[in-house]
This record gives C-alpha cells, sequence and structure tokens, in this order.
C-alpha cells in the first residue's frame, strides 16, 4: 500500500512538473496576417516578408506574357456539355430505396 501511494504522489509530482513547464513556455501566438486588396493588373510582392503592391513596366510584360502563354495553352480545350439530370418518377424511385416499408 505504501508503495502505491508512493508511485501515486511521483506521478502527480510529474504531472505538476510537465504542466508547468507546459504553460510556462507555450509559444507566441504568430502575427495577424495584412490584409491586401487585390488590384486589377497589379502584382503583390511578398519577397521581403510583407505584402508590396507593385505596377512596374516589367510586371505589366510579365503579366501579358503568362496571360498570352495561358491563352495559348488552353485555346484547344473544350469541354462537353452536361448532360440534364432526369427527374425519376416518384413510384420507381419507392421501388429502388432498399428500406422502403410497404
Amino acid at each position: 500500500m505504501k508503495r502505491r501511494l508512493m508511485y501515486f504522489l511521483i506521478g502527480v509530482l510529474a504531472g505538476m512538473v510537465g504542466g508547468y513547464f507546459y504553460l510556462r513556455h507555450r509559444a507566441e501566438p504568430p502575427a495577424a496576417q495584412p490584409e491586401v486588396a487585390i488590384q486589377e493588373g497589379k502584382t503583390i510582392d511578398f519577397s521581403s516578408g510583407k505584402p508590396e503592391i507593385r505596377d512596374t513596366p516589367e510586371d505589366r510584360a510579365a503579366l501579358e506574357k503568362a496571360k498570352a502563354e495561358m491563352d495559348e495553352a488552353t485555346q484547344d480545350v473544350v469541354f462537353a456539355p452536361t448532360k440534364p439530370a432526369e427527374a425519376a418518377p416518384a413510384a420507381e424511385a419507392e421501388r429502388s430505396t432498399p428500406n422502403a416499408q410497404r
């Protein structure tokens, strides 16, 4: 009995020490991310760690080049029209239900 009490007290002490270190050394919450409004034809540069809106001739040229490449790559893509869903009659739907009570 004394041995059980000793193990119990050691366990409680270890839990208290572990809880103390867990609560004492928690990580800081991350800083809030700034919101950046998307603007047509402008780029958002994150290379400095903070968002910077840029509108330089080089950026505009890169955007136009990328848009032209995407348009060229997708010019031959054709999607088939979707088939409209057909409504099933109520009697047929009732028969197909596995757990229908009769």
